[in-house]
């Protein structure tokens, strides 16, 4: 038994074989594409910056550290500050300050049998268009000198 006509015809039609992607959908891609090919170029850069930034703070807090320990090896300390350069990037700037260990009363003749100091190194540099700094503090205490009593 054969279809009618009209029957055939409609069939033939509708079996049009549809290959490729629509324009729509090759812009769509396209967009979907660059917007997410964007997002990882900036996380990568993100991380650069970041990567940076962390190794600028390390070198920092190592001349730091090597300052701070410069100044506690010493058998005595002054009040004071003072300042200087590592290299053309990373410069110093230390200060030290005296504590006073006993109450607000300076009515007593007592002497303490050390001195308390407050010491402070800042490393300062240019990165970028900024300057950053880095900062370490400590305390430390040195004897105070004795008078050798006469007899």
């Amino acid at each position: 038994m054969s279809k009618p006509k009209f029957m055939r015809q409609r069939s033939t039609t509708s079996r049009r074989i549809e290959a490729g992607f629509t324009l729509l959908e090759v812009i769509i891609a396209l967009a979907i594409l660059g917007i997410g090919l964007t997002v990882i170029m900036e996380l990568f850069s993100g991380g650069l910056r970041i990567g940076r930034a962390s190794q600028e703070y390390t070198k920092a807090m190592n001349y730091a550290s090597v300052k701070m320990e410069e100044i506690a090896t010493q058998n005595t300390i002054q009040e004071g500050g003072d300042e200087g350069q590592f290299d053309d990037t990373y410069r110093w700037r230390m200060g030290i300050e005296k504590v006073d260990i006993l109450p607000g009363d300076k009515g007593t003749d007592f002497k303490p049998p050390a001195e308390f100091y407050h010491i402070r190194v800042s490393v300062v540099w240019k990165s970028g268009s900024k300057e950053r700094s880095a900062s370490l503090e400590t305390y430390k205490t040195v004897k105070t000198p004795t008078e050798e009593k006469k007899s």
